[in-house]
């Protein structure tokens, strides 16, 4: 491409500003960017000291592609070629100036700034709404439940064991206000129903009184749930100056696997160090039998009666063994009829001191009949 002539860039710019290097190659001008290159060199002082309010379109007078920037040798050669370029920019054109591409810079900048924070606001805002309808939601919600909560608790019992955080609630509030008879006639209909879904005729000869015969027996099995071990130990707590280990093995228990509802049977040995106290030796199997007769997990069952003991005497330490079939793993499932289940629960000195808790299980292995 051939450099233009002094003649077309105008002998004004070449008076002013001494001489153009020849090394340059800038494009022609138009006859209207003639005049505003001459304006734009009067205005050059203002545009070097002010940045660019707004960036150029593109229009029909693209920039040529053989434009190439040269370092500038001299600083009035840096401001004629500034001078130039932004008065193409203000004619329409888009100028490359480092000028002008810091300054697009800046408003790509300021406007994704402006559009990162309305969104982060119109977010907020959103969330912030979000938040305050599931906070009212939920406060309804707990409302409505203390609600019925202090309603059923106001007119239900409730299991007062000592045992700690696994005491369980004896029943709400509707059942508690059933007499027996009710309840035997409402499980003895629920009863008939299950007699219809498994294809047996509840009104055959042999099934007439088993729906009524299965709710009481299902009373009893599960009534731990009417009793607390301060009920069974009826203060049978006695000052005693013994500090040797007291145990009680093979303790039948009968219980009900709280998954399946059917029994698992075995016995629990407890042993204990009195601190100054000793407990009635059948209180440790009424105990045991206030837990068992819930529906339960053994694993639960082993903590629970430890911590009942706990409870009753204060001792120095207790320990608890439970050795049990499950028929859920006899009868259904895996199946396996010689699968007995051990589970411990040790406290105070059987946990801190491992000859005392070795003393206690070596009179299990020595002693305790096999299962």
């Amino acid at each position: 491409m051939d450099c233009p002539s002094s003649e077309t860039i105008g002998m004004e710019a070449l008076d002013q500003n001494n001489s153009v290097n020849d090394s340059e190659c800038i494009p022609p001008l138009s006859s209207s960017e003639v005049g505003t290159y001459r304006v734009s060199l009067d205005l050059q002082q203002e545009q070097d000291q002010q940045p660019h309010d707004a960036m150029t379109v593109v229009t029909s007078s693209p920039v040529p592609s053989e434009i190439v920037e040269q370092p500038s040798t001299t600083t009035a050669t840096t401001r004629t070629a500034t001078a130039f370029q932004c008065s193409r920019r203000s004619s329409g054109s888009v100028c490359i100036c480092v000028s002008c591409e810091a300054d697009r810079d800046r408003l790509f900048q300021r406007k994704r700034t402006t559009t990162t924070s309305a969104e982060a606001k119109d977010s907020i805002e959103i969330l912030g709404s979000s938040s305050k309808k599931k906070r009212r939601t939920i406060a309804t919600a707990f409302s409505q439940h203390h609600d019925v909560s202090s309603s059923s608790n106001d007119t239900s019992s409730a299991d007062s064991s000592k045992g700690g955080s696994d005491s369980v609630t004896v029943s709400n509030a509707s059942s508690s206000m059933m007499t027996e008879d009710e309840r035997i006639a409402k499980m003895s209909s629920a009863c008939r129903t299950i007699l219809e879904c498994i294809g047996e005729d509840p009104n055959r000869e042999g099934l007439l009184e088993t729906p009524n015969r299965w709710a009481k027996s299902l009373l009893f099995m599960c009534h731990g749930y009417q009793q607390t071990s301060e009920d069974v130990v009826n203060g049978a707590v006695f000052s005693e100056n013994h500090d040797e280990m007291v145990v009680v093995r093979n303790i039948d228990i009968h219980s009900l696997c709280e998954h399946h509802m059917v029994p698992f049977t075995g016995r629990v040995h407890i042993g204990y160090i009195p601190n100054g106290q000793v407990v009635g030796l059948s209180k440790l199997a009424r105990i045991a039998e206030v837990y068992a007769r819930r529906l339960q997990v053994q694993e639960r069952l082993t903590r629970q009666i430890a911590d009942a003991v706990v409870e009753t005497v204060q001792p120095l330490g207790v320990a608890v063994v439970v050795e049990c079939t499950h028929l859920c793993m006899i009868m259904r499932g895996v199946q396996k009829t010689s699968a007995v289940t051990t589970t411990s629960s040790v406290r105070g000195i059987f946990k801190s001191n491992p000859k005392t808790r070795a003393e206690f299980f070596a009179i299990l292995n020595g002693s305790a009949r096999p299962c």
